[in-house]
């Protein structure tokens, strides 16, 4: 198994002085890595926010995860080299096919069925690869084509790919280095459905899946999730009450699904945490950073621990 670690997300600051105030206070704990989103809602623009970042901390940085509809993928790998040169080899790029309606939404962007998505995002891995050899290249896909584009060397950046369907658990275990678990939003779009899906059961038979098509590969590959709902104590009961109000869910499955974690004190966690992962595998957490505490007390527990 993997040894434990933990992210932040975050979507920026009011103002530089608290995204400095911000960086300080990652910097000064347990947490090895700061992320950022790509949507249209108001958030920083993850290339300039995450150079900041590597240049005033020693945190990993990445991104989690670029929509690959909202850029062209040799655009996407040179900003990722760019990005890992000036942070000096602590650049994650996470990328996924996209998802959030509202996206395409402000950008007047046609929302494709989900198998085409993804198919444009199996080419637009391929290319970003092609480009951090260095070399020159050509590619004629589908849904990309290239002439001739010099590529941009650098130093090696792993490839986290967010995953929750079935072709989706394929292509990341072909190309990936860290894989996310997603909701399968294909599943349903009722809550219910999403939840189930999204449930420790669903995310144990993702990790078969997953394991089954990295093979001999399966030791090398890191398993995340990104964790949407965290407390303790009575700030707990209340989310844990409003995801099973909400979604249908029973108590216990609303409380083990990955996404979430809550509960009544930090050893209760610590210990939900070791047994998820021997069930699934997954070793890095991101809390979103309104948990930054919380993800500080489990790091200084856990990280580093197998």
């Amino acid at each position: 198994m993997n040894p434990f670690r933990f992210g932040i997300l975050t979507k920026g600051a009011p103002s530089g002085r608290a995204w400095r105030e911000l960086l300080a206070r990652l910097d000064d704990t347990g947490i090895s890595s700061l992320h950022l989103p790509m949507h249209s809602t108001p958030q920083f623009s993850p290339g300039a926010a995450l150079a900041d970042a590597a240049a005033r901390t020693s945190l990993r940085i990445g991104t989690l995860v670029r929509n690959n509809d909202l850029q062209h993928p040799a655009l996407l790998a040179r900003e990722a080299t760019t990005l890992a040169l000036l942070s000096d080899g602590r650049f994650e790029l996470g990328i996924g096919a996209g998802w959030m309606d509202r996206d395409y939404q402000h950008f007047g962007l046609p929302l494709a069925p989900g198998g085409e998505r993804v198919s444009r995002l199996a080419e637009a891995v391929e290319v970003v690869r092609r480009c951090w050899s260095g070399a020159e290249f050509s590619f004629h896909g589908k849904h990309y084509t290239i002439e001739s584009l010099q590529g941009l060397p650098g130093p090696a950046v792993p490839l986290l790919v967010g995953a929750g369907g079935g072709r989706m658990l394929r292509l990341a275990a072909e190309t990936a280095d860290i894989v996310s678990f997603s909701r399968n939003l294909a599943a349903g779009s009722t809550p219910h459905e999403i939840a189930v899906d999204a449930s420790l059961e669903s995310t144990e038979r993702k990790a078969r899946v997953l394991r089954e098509h990295l093979g001999a590969r399966a030791a090398e590959v890191e398993l995340n999730v990104l964790v949407v709902r965290a407390g303790l104590g009575a700030d707990a009961r209340a989310k844990l009450d409003h995801y099973v109000s909400d979604t249908g869910v029973s108590a216990q499955t609303a409380r083990e699904t990955p996404e979430t974690l809550l509960g009544a004190s930090v050893d209760e966690l610590v210990d939900l945490l070791q047994e998820r992962r021997a069930r699934t595998g997954i070793s890095y957490y991101v809390l979103r950073e309104p948990d930054l505490d919380l993800a500080r007390s489990l790091a200084d527990r856990l990280s580093g621990t197998r």
